[in-house]
């Protein structure tokens, strides 16, 4: 039923055992991504522009590490995965789930928090696949 399930990463375990679940039970591929939280993108103002760049490539790296060791976690599992790139925040998730193909959308509540847990207006009529908003606690 779900060849491609698009896995915009949460840091919430229950999330990732979900779509372990999901994939086990379909046979899925698991497409990961991540959305960038604003207040990692914004550092302090009181940093100079070389350590605000500093600070922004070294949450870069760390968020690429994470997604990277979730990866190889799914695969020790037996379950097919791989790393989408992503630039961009949730108004670009339409954009997205195009590209990959994905039969399925799979965002933690905990994504939107930076946009008031509002989806963006031209999000759902435009999506490709059904979506499924995880409020894990």
């Amino acid at each position: 039923m779900f060849k491609r399930i698009l896995y915009i990463v949460s840091e919430k375990h229950q999330d990732k055992d979900f779509v372990m679940a999901l994939a086990r039970t379909y046979g899925s591929t698991v497409l990961m991504s991540a959305i960038a939280a604003a207040e990692l993108c914004q550092p302090a103002r009181t940093q100079g522009e070389t350590r605000k760049e500093t600070v922004r490539e070294k949450e870069e790296r760390k968020r690429w590490h994470d997604i990277y060791q979730l990866e190889d976690e799914f695969k020790s599992q037996g379950i097919k995965a791989s790393v989408v790139c992503h630039e961009g925040s949730l108004d670009k998730l339409q954009l997205l789930a195009n590209t990959t193909r994905c039969d399925l959308l799979v965002l933690s509540a905990g994504n939107l928090a930076d946009h008031d847990y509002k989806l963006p207006e031209e999000l759902l009529p435009n999506l490709p696949c059904p979506l499924i908003i995880t409020n894990t606690q």
